[in-house]
């Protein structure tokens, strides 16, 4: 949720919700923490850092992560949005179905 102050906005989020998107998206990739702050450009002991005391990292470094992780920043955020791989391979499978269909009237198959 963000509101206006003046001409900046102040954005109110739940930081402990973001961090374990953050863990869990690490997961999801199958990288240490560590691995995923050396390729955004994090130092690892700064990265555990923000965690384990709860602080919003630099929205570059946020942006970064979300990029790395595959998701969107909206996502880290809010737990709203888009999760890139899982609509990625929501798009695949309808390639693939569409692809089969086509096959099909065809009368050849893919064995």
């Amino acid at each position: 949720m963000a509101r206006s102050s003046g001409n900046r906005y102040i954005i109110y989020m739940n930081i402990n919700a973001f961090w374990n998107r953050v863990k869990n998206s690490i997961k999801g990739k199958a990288v240490t923490q560590d691995a995923a702050a050396k390729a955004c450009g994090i130092n690892p002991h700064t990265f555990r850092g923000w965690m384990s005391t709860g602080k919003i990292p630099p929205l570059n470094y946020a942006y970064n992560l979300a990029k790395y992780l595959e998701v969107s920043l909206e996502f880290l955020i809010s737990g709203s949005g888009t999760d890139m791989a899982s609509q990625a391979n929501e798009e695949v499978m309808a390639l693939l179905k569409e692809a089969g269909e086509k096959l099909a009237k065809t009368g050849r198959n893919i064995t």
